[in-house]
């Protein structure tokens, strides 16, 4: 049997990302915001700088170059990734589920099979129709 992990944002992986980002040969600041109260990160290393809100995000920064390089911007997805998720999970009304293709209903259903008995521990329903769907995740996102 595979064993699992779970990491999720927050202060106890801070060290662990800043340890990451200097592994790397960068050198990490902090740079006070106007306020005095919020600062981003720093991490430079030559002639790469990136600026993050906390070492996760900064962390996620460096990444990002190092898998796209100084262009990263041209390495854009053209489908807004971002916005298909979240309309996933908080579809209009049921007439969003019913616009999908067979195989994307499929593939949404299949993903939240996946996020509600990993992540959520709760019994999901088997071969729910696009109502169901629907309603499922319209309550369990008002909770």
């Amino acid at each position: 049997m595979e064993k699992g992990c779970r990491i999720a944002d927050a202060m106890n992986t801070y060290n662990l990302a800043l340890s990451i980002i200097k592994s790397k040969g960068y050198k990490i600041f902090v740079l006070p915001h106007a306020d005095e109260e919020n600062f981003d990160f720093w991490a430079i290393k030559g002639s790469r700088q990136f600026a993050g809100g906390d070492p996760l995000r900064l962390l996620g920064l460096v990444s990002i170059w190092e898998n796209t390089g100084d262009d990263w911007q041209k390495h854009m997805p053209e489908e807004d990734i971002y916005d298909q998720i979240l309309s996933r999970a908080f579809p209009d009304s049921v007439e969003d589920f019913d616009q999908l293709t067979a195989k994307d209903f499929e593939e949404l259903v299949s993903d939240y099979k996946i996020f509600f008995n990993k992540i959520l521990d709760k019994k999901f329903p088997k071969d729910p129709t696009r109502k169901e769907m629907f309603d499922l995740l319209s309550s369990f996102y008002k909770e």
